[in-house]
């Protein structure tokens, strides 16, 4: 992932600014082009769209205030419909390489009722992710979640260039399961986390990226994988609190039903749970 082109969808909130300062944050850091789009319900009228335009207009200047200089320039738009829909649609057409919504604290019963727009763009995008709660502009320890599948081990490339781009410091975090007959056994990493350690250090050394990018030195004793066992959401909350983990990096699979978060997969119960920015790779 290379941005070049950071989208945030904003509207009239906190948590909506904080998108707007999120990729205001990594446009100056990365050079990567800014927009901001807005949606709304129904197709206004020309003079409505001009004023829904002018309003989204003051927002950004207010936010990009905080900016030191040089501050990125930001294109503007407003589109309508669905957000969950829109939004996703607006950054394949515009070729947004990352987009960032806010991220709003909502109970289950809520999210069951008015549907959530952080999870139907999650579930749409055919790019990275990142969701932002207000007040969220730091970004430096990052945390990539891995599940030891090849599959799964295609989140570590975009959590790299994450890194790279928002001159951020990685780790990764696996957690291994506990069985009820080995509750009282001895723990030692099985030869799944040493083949995901081993895949890591591989990767690493490919991209030439060092100890600028990781926490620790990697391919002494897997340093830079931490290995958890137990519950697999639980544990990586925990990693996150235990590391202060700016943002929390997560495979997303694209498509399946809305609705019921937590009896759904392991990446929306964290996109809901984290305490910190998640960011989701589609895969």
């Amino acid at each position: 992932m290379l941005l070049r082109h950071v989208l945030a969808a904003a509207d009239d909130s906190e948590e909506g600014r904080a998108a707007i300062m999120a990729a205001a944050h990594l446009g100056q850091r990365s050079g990567a082009r800014v927009s901001v789009v807005t949606v709304v319900p129904a197709m206004p009228t020309e003079g409505v769209a001009a004023r829904l335009l002018e309003r989204l207009s003051d927002t950004v200047e207010s936010q990009l205030r905080h900016l030191a200089q040089p501050r990125p320039n930001v294109d503007l738009a407003i589109e309508f419909g669905l957000p969950g829909i829109e939004i996703a649609r607006f950054a394949e057409t515009s070729g947004a390489d990352l987009v960032i919504l806010g991220r709003k604290r909502r109970t289950s019963m809520q999210r069951l009722l008015m549907g959530d727009t952080a999870d139907a763009v999650a579930r749409r995008s055919r790019v990275p992710c990142l969701f932002v709660q207000a007040g969220d502009h730091e970004y430096g320890r990052l945390l990539v979640a891995l599940d030891g599948t090849e599959r799964g081990l295609g989140v570590l490339p975009v959590a790299m260039d994450f890194a790279r781009d928002a001159h951020s410091r990685l780790r990764a975090v696996t957690v291994e399961p506990v069985y009820d007959n080995e509750r009282d056994a001895p723990w030692v990493p099985t030869s799944r986390s040493e083949r995901l350690a081993e895949a890591i250090d591989s990767l690493r050394n490919r991209s030439g990226a060092g100890s600028e990018t990781w926490d620790t030195i990697l391919g002494r004793s897997g340093e830079a994988l931490v290995v958890h066992r137990g519950r697999v959401v639980d544990e990586i909350l925990r990693e996150v609190r235990a590391s202060a983990t700016d943002v929390l990096i997560l495979g997303c699979h694209r498509g399946g039903p809305a609705g019921m978060i937590e009896a759904g997969s392991i990446t929306r119960r964290l996109m809901h749970e984290c305490p910190s920015s998640v960011l989701t790779v589609p895969l």
